[in-house]
Parts: C-alpha cells; structure tokens; sequence
C-alpha cells in the first residue's frame, strides 16, 4: 500500500513526504515510469504522477538492510510479491538542453 521515496532525509518512505497509500489489484500489471533528475524525483503508476520530490538540499539515501543489493535502481515490494518485464532506462539531456516533457519514458 506505501509509494514513496526511501530514503529522504534518512526518513524511510513511510515516514516522509513523498509517502502516499495506493491499492493494487493482485495479478495487474502496472507501468511504472521515474525520472531523476538533478534537484527533483518524479514517478509514475500508470499514468497518475505518485512523487514530485524536490531534492536539492535533501539528503538521498537508502535504507539500512537488504535494500541496498538493489542499486543502483531498486523497487522494492514489502510483504508481499512482485514482478518485473519490459526495463527501459535511458539518460535524459542535461537542463536546457531539451524538452524534459519528450524524454519520459512510457
């Protein structure tokens, strides 16, 4: 049910700002999108934007334990099971460079 950020602030994704509950329906599949960039965080479930984090002067992290064999990208599922197909990844251009609206992946 948590969607969020682990970690901002050394605060795990259930505890900071970026933590929403969300219901997912048991053998759905779900496109999940993240683009980083240098001051911000942003994600996607499906097409309804989930985090828009400012992370300038925030301190980004992961938290202690097993997550951190995930790097350098992870998605983590917490009692419970899932599964993943179709990874895509890409660099985006450096700010100004392009329209960032063009390079999120689908």
């Amino acid at each position: 049910m948590v969607v969020g950020l682990s970690s901002l602030d050394d605060m795990d994704a259930s505890e900071n700002d970026t933590s929403i509950r969300r219901n997912f329906e048991s053998g759905r599949w779900y496109a999940l999108r993240l683009r980083v960039a240098e001051d911000r965080i942003q994600a996607w479930i499906d097409d309804e934007a989930v985090i828009d984090a400012y992370i300038g002067t925030r301190i980004v992290g992961l938290r202690p334990g097993e997550i951190e064999l995930s790097k350098p990208l992870g998605i983590a599922s917490y009692s419970t099971t899932a599964r993943l197909r179709r990874l895509e990844y890409r660099l985006l251009a450096s700010a100004g460079e392009a329209d960032p609206k063009k390079e999120l992946m689908h």
